[in-house]
Parts: structure tokens; sequence; C-alpha cells
């Protein structure tokens, strides 16, 4: 029975300490995920099932899936109430497929640019690749289109983080943060200021397992903000891609309100900006 394959791969990685325990979950996955996909859960979601039980057994051994350089379970969702959550899933997918319908061509255009690097796993060629900028002033859609990323991304089993500068903003997008809850960033901000996560705590698997980040507000964020924000992912991810790697998605309307620099003259609040950060050379810009 699958249940039994699935402890048998534990016990094999446990205590058999096999060669390239990548090849062997994906020969054998197919049989291991089998009683998921007989209850019609969606392939994705059978697969972080079958790895989920797989990591509870090795738990037991002091052992997780990284250090066998198996896939990381990036999927919220209890075993045994595995019904409800594909229902959930299911509802992000009518969701998405309501909002796409809405979406005008430039909104298209940022998604559509999304989704690509969302399907592309970082490498040196792509690194700078995956920093994209949404240019809108109020009432233009960012809100709108960032709400349907976050659904459409949960439709597909991604794991997404939103989050704005103030604290009233996050208040219109679905699961919205500010900045400094999201990333723990330490007040005030300097250019050497580190965010206060380490890489083995809960907070930080997290963010390890976000694959979007989006961030609204832009104009308002500090540029050592970013550079802090850029510091924490490549530790969390344990790589030296830009952001870990992560795709990130900044908003704003450069028009409104800049950094807040305390005293600072109008050419010191304008050099605050993110757009003299040296990330900005590779941002991807929409209108």
């Amino acid at each position: 029975m699958p249940k039994q394959i699935r402890q048998l791969f534990a016990i094999i990685l446990t205590f058999c300490e096999p060669d390239n325990p990548l090849h062997l979950w994906n020969t054998y996955k197919a049989f291991m995920i089998e009683d998921f996909i007989h209850r019609s859960v969606p392939l994705i979601l059978a697969e972080q099932a079958a790895l989920c039980q797989v990591e509870k057994i090795i738990n037991q051994c002091g052992k997780t899936l990284t250090d066998y350089n198996l896939p990381v379970v990036e999927l919220d969702f209890n075993l045994d109430n595995l019904e409800n959550f594909n229902q959930n899933v299911q509802q992000s997918i009518d969701e998405a497929n309501r909002m796409r319908s809405l979406l005008n061509v430039n909104q298209l255009n940022v998604c559509n640019a999304i989704s690509a690097a969302l399907n592309e796993q970082p490498s040196v060629e792509n690194q700078h690749s995956r920093l994209f900028f949404m240019d809108g002033p109020a009432n233009s859609g960012k809100t709108f289109t960032y709400n349907y990323l976050i659904a459409e991304t949960s439709s597909r089993g991604i794991k997404s983080a939103t989050a704005a500068w103030t604290g009233i903003a996050p208040t219109l997008l679905t699961n919205g943060s500010t900045l400094h809850g999201l990333f723990k960033l330490p007040v005030p901000i300097l250019d050497n200021s580190t965010c206060n996560v380490t890489q083995n705590s809960i907070h930080g698997h997290f963010l390890s397992q976000v694959s979007l980040f989006l961030l609204d507000e832009t104009s308002m964020i500090p540029k050592h903000a970013l550079n802090a924000i850029d510091r924490l992912l490549k530790d969390v991810c344990n790589n030296n891609f830009p952001f870990g790697g992560k795709v990130i998605l900044l908003g704003g309307y450069f028009r409104q309100i800049l950094p807040v620099v305390k005293r600072g003259q109008q050419a010191e609040v304008v050099e605050a900006c993110i757009k003299y950060s040296l990330h900005w050379l590779w941002v991807q810009k929409f209108k």
C-alpha cells in the first residue's frame, strides 16, 4: 500500500544512507502518492502530503527532508484534514479564474511576468530577472492585482507573502502585514542593519518557503530596508542570489510620500529612496 511504501522510503533514508535520495523519490513517488490521487487530490498536493508523512517519520531520528536534498514541504495543511485543504485550494482556483477575467491588459502583463518567473528556478543566468516593479497611482488596480496573484499562487500550491510599509495598507491585502512585521526590520534602519531573524528559527523557515513577496508602498521603503531584506533572504535561503532567489513584486507611486528622513533635506530624502539602491538597476518595470 502507498502508506507502507512511504514508511519503507523513510526507513531507507534513515538507516540505509542511499547515494541519491532525490532520484529514489522521483523514481517511486508515483507509487507513494497513489492513495492521495485516488482521493482526487491534485498532484502537487499529493506529493506534498506524501513528503509531509515521510518527514514526520524521519523527524523521530532528528532528520529533515533538507538533510537528504529532498523537496521541502511548502504547503500548510493538516494531513488529517486534507479534504478541507483541497476544498480551500479549489476555492482559490475559482477565485483566481474569476479575477483573471477582470484584469486589464497592463495588469495581465504583470501577472504573466510573475508567473513565468515563478516557473523558473533561480540560476546565475536569471538571478537578476526576478525583481519587478508595478507603477501606478491610487485607484489604478494595484491591490486587485496583488490579490489576484495571491489567489493564483494559492491555487498552484505556491506560498506568497504580502506586506506594506504602513499599518493601514496591509488591511486591503489578503493576509497582509507590515514590512517590519514580515521581515523583523530594526528601528532605526541603518546602512549595516540586519533583521532579527535567524536561519534556523521558525520565522526563518517560513520566509525560506515563500516563493513570492508582494511589497506595496514602495515609494516609502528606504533603500537600507531593501538591503536588509536582501541580506536576510540570502541568509535564510543559504545562497547568494539577490533576495535569496525569491520573486519580488514591488508596487507604488513615486509621486506620493517618500521615505521619512529625520531632519533630512530634500536631496537626502530623495537619496533614501529605493531608486538609489543598487538593486533598482535590475528591476523590471510595468505601468
